[in-house]
């Protein structure tokens, strides 16, 4: 897996936006100013890891560089992370028309709610329920290290 930073990635235009060197993205992390990492294999980004003071996010590119799962994490604490959102997005064949999104977010007391949305019929969906968000958990990652955040399961 190949990294390379940028200052953000343009979801509209699917590509970086100032890319900066790695010893800029050290000094970005080391201060917990903004940056993106862009994890790829092969050439084809597959991850693009967003870190800040406040909050880490994962976004999870498809073979298009569409955005299909997102993770939004908070940051708890020095080296801490807790999951508070999760996106998801269907589409419609090799467009970028959405079919179906979901999004669940968490709380660390166990609270879950859920949203699903049927773009063609506007159907909306919601949930709310109490579980076990222990595995929400994560740690803040080492420069260089994203990895460990890149799982879908969780």
């Amino acid at each position: 897996m190949e990294i390379y930073y940028c200052d953000k990635w343009s979801n509209i235009k699917k590509k970086p936006w100032n890319i900066i060197d790695e010893k800029t993205a050290r000094f970005n992390h080391e201060g917990r100013q903004e940056y993106t990492a862009v994890l790829s294999d092969g050439g084809q980004p597959k991850y693009l890891v967003n870190v800040t003071d406040k909050w880490v996010s994962v976004s999870f590119l498809d073979d298009l560089l569409r955005k299909y799962l997102h993770y939004d994490f908070l940051v708890k604490g020095d080296n801490r992370l807790f999951l508070k959102t999760v996106m998801y997005w269907e589409y419609e064949g090799d467009t970028e028309t959405e079919l179906k999104s979901m999004i669940f977010g968490y709380q660390e007391n166990g609270y879950i709610a859920m949203e699903q949305r049927d773009a063609k019929t506007g159907e909306v969906e919601e949930r709310e329920t109490e579980d076990d968000v222990s595995r929400n958990w994560d740690s803040f990652p080492e420069f260089g290290q994203y990895l460990h955040l890149c799982r879908e399961e969780r």
